[in-house]
């Protein structure tokens, strides 16, 4: 103990174990050396301990002493009993590894929590959505939105997609079977005639593009079958397949809608076509996709997407295209005028 005594205190500079009470340097001392921590703290403090010393000195001391280094001795003094016992022990076997850290993730597990209320079946959904759209079209007096139609071509070709036509009109509803369309603005590609054809709505208010196959007569026609079910916020949604009981019969579409159950009404609309619905003219629909979205509280369309192959190439147009139609800038339910749509019911 005293060889080890003699090593802490070369370690230490003279000036700070000269300050300290005799009794209370040689326990500290003892300590230190005691637990064999001594020659690890020169590796680690010896350099600061060893500095050269400066004019800065901490008031007290006989000799002058930089701070950094009293610092220093003080800490080694003080932590070295510490840092000896959190030295890591001896591998108990030569064969054992290093000491792996444990996952200290929470887990929880909550309660089950038991369903009695009765699964709706496929055919009490169909009801509720023939009842849900019907409502919806009864909600709706008059109308009045911007409808905007773009055909690209060549969507298929080598040059890539092009812009070929673009029309915006307005469109104004009103039960029972007043309908116009004004045209903003219309727009086609390398075009020399001033010709404006405006596109035609019918003046109802059920959008059988969207229901055709979800009315109570149509049930006979296609079947149905759930493909699942979604979460969506507070609601369930139903995910709802449907394909035409017969090929022979036309080029009925079939399909996935998506319904949501607060209204039980179609907000989305996916088809698919086995069949071209015109032969002569279209080779096949590959896809067609419709949208809806709320605006006042009521479901209304608000985007419609197709692409089709011509049978046979059409001039300027090719063979290949896309329709896109975009619904917005909605007025519903705000009273339109009759002489609006003039001495003309429908258009």
């Amino acid at each position: 103990m005293q060889s080890s005594t003699r090593r802490l205190a070369r370690a230490v500079p003279e000036g700070f174990l000269h300050n300290l009470n005799d009794d209370d340097a040689a326990k500290r001392v003892n300590d230190v050396a005691t637990g064999g921590g001594v020659a690890r703290l020169r590796r680690h403090c010896g350099g600061v301990l060893r500095g050269r010393r400066t004019d800065a000195s901490v008031p007290g001391l006989e000799n002058p002493m930089p701070f950094a280094a009293l610092l220093a001795a003080a800490l080694a003094v003080t932590l070295a009993p510490a840092i000896t016992l959190a030295a890591p022990s001896a591998p108990t076997s030569p064969g054992s590894g290093p000491t792996l850290a444990v996952e200290d993730t929470l887990h929880t597990e909550l309660p089950e929590v038991l369903v009695s209320a009765p699964r709706v079946t496929l055919d009490e959904i169909l009801d509720r959505v023939a009842h849900g759209e019907a409502r919806l079209d009864s909600m709706l007096q008059d109308v009045a939105f911007t409808a905007t139609l773009r055909v690209v071509r060549g969507a298929r070709g080598d040059s890539g997609p092009q812009l070929f036509i673009e029309t915006v009109s307005r469109v104004y509803k009103k039960k029972p079977d007043k309908v116009r369309t004004v045209t903003l603005r219309h727009w086609e590609l390398k075009s020399k005639k001033n010709e404006v054809t405006d596109m035609t709505f019918s003046p109802g208010m059920e959008e059988d593009v969207v229901n055709f196959a979800f009315r109570p007569e149509a049930r006979r026609d296609f079947r149905y079958r759930i493909v699942g079910r979604d979460l969506l916020g507070d609601h369930v949604v139903y995910r709802i397949a449907f394909e035409p009981r017969s090929l022979v019969s036309g080029g009925d579409p079939g399909g996935l809608v998506w319904i949501d159950t607060r209204d039980f009404v179609i907000v989305r609309q996916e088809l698919e076509f086995a069949r071209s619905p015109a032969p002569l003219v279209l080779k096949g629909v590959d896809r067609a996709v419709i949208e809806r979205r709320q605006v006042d509280g009521h479901w209304v369309l608000h985007r419609l997407l197709l692409r089709a192959q011509f049978t046979l190439p059409v001039p300027r147009l090719g063979r290949s295209f896309d329709i896109a139609m975009a619904f917005d800038d909605y007025a519903i339910n705000r009273g339109i005028d009759d002489a609006i749509f003039g001495s003309r019911a429908a258009r």
